[in-house]
């Protein structure tokens, strides 16, 4: 009977052990849910990039191959062509050139776990606490007994005295 409290207790504490290490532990579940959160922000960033990086490429086609694009800039720094009258007019909104956000450096978080001590200990204090309990449900129905010296063992025994 005892090896069996010692075997389930020991099962317990191994399971214990095994459901903390995959729901908090180094690899576990809580550990997996923050790296897909990093990933999804990292995605979104790179997204944003790209398509700010799209936009300047086509810009810079732009300049470099369409004369009217390039005239157009220049207008809007006041050069004009030979031949050409400038026109100012007052009280219109003035288009800006549009000025891109390169974005910002995204480093990676250190994910957040219980270290594996923490799981070993909760494995080891659930079989000490089964362990214990069996114990006790064991005294209670007086399935454990308490063995105690033998009267006159010592007194019994016989030989040589040793000088």
């Amino acid at each position: 009977m005892i090896k069996c409290r010692v075997l389930s207790a020991a099962c317990i504490g191994t399971l214990f052990y095994v459901v903390v290490s995959i729901c908090c532990g180094r690899n576990s579940i809580w550990a997996e849910k923050q790296l897909n959160e990093q990933k999804r922000l990292l995605s979104m960033h790179t997204a944003s990039i790209e398509k700010t990086n799209e936009e300047l490429n086509l810009e810079k086609v732009a300049l470099e191959k369409d004369m009217d694009v390039v005239a157009a800039y220049a207008r809007k720094l006041s050069y004009i062509r030979e031949g050409e009258k400038l026109v100012k007019v007052s009280g219109l909104a003035v288009h800006e050139h549009q000025i891109y956000d390169p974005g910002f450096v995204m480093l990676h978080k250190e994910v957040k776990y219980f270290p594996e001590w923490f799981c070993k200990s909760t494995g080891l204090v659930m079989f000490a606490l089964a362990y214990s309990v069996m114990l006790a449900l064991d005294a209670g129905h007086s399935l454990v007994r308490v063995r105690s010296a033998k009267k006159g063992y010592y007194n019994g025994m016989q030989g040589l005295p040793v000088v």
